[in-house]
């Protein structure tokens, strides 16, 4: 267990610092906002919340499968626990 926490912590240290800044749109999408939002266009917003949008998907449907297997867990933990023989 202390392994396995060492483990991650160990990563997640790595991975804080060697963040780099990610850039979600191509080159010239990100400018093409980047101008239109100068010239008071709106389409850069628009833009920017689809992606957050499509970026969803993959989140829900993690979070979903794992509520789905943290209560099949418990539902099979209480199931052996009330079939183990008392003495």
């Amino acid at each position: 267990m202390k392994n396995k926490l060492f483990l991650i912590a160990t990563i997640l240290v790595f991975a804080t610092l060697f963040f780099t800044a990610a850039h979600a749109q191509c080159p010239m999408c990100g400018e093409a906002a980047r101008t239109s939002l100068k010239e008071g266009n709106t389409t850069a917003i628009g833009l920017n919340a689809g992606i957050l949008y499509l970026l969803l998907g993959p989140y829900v449907l993690l979070s979903a499968g794992g509520v789905m297997w943290w209560r099949h867990r418990k539902k099979v933990q209480r199931l052996m626990a009330m079939q183990e023989p008392t003495q």
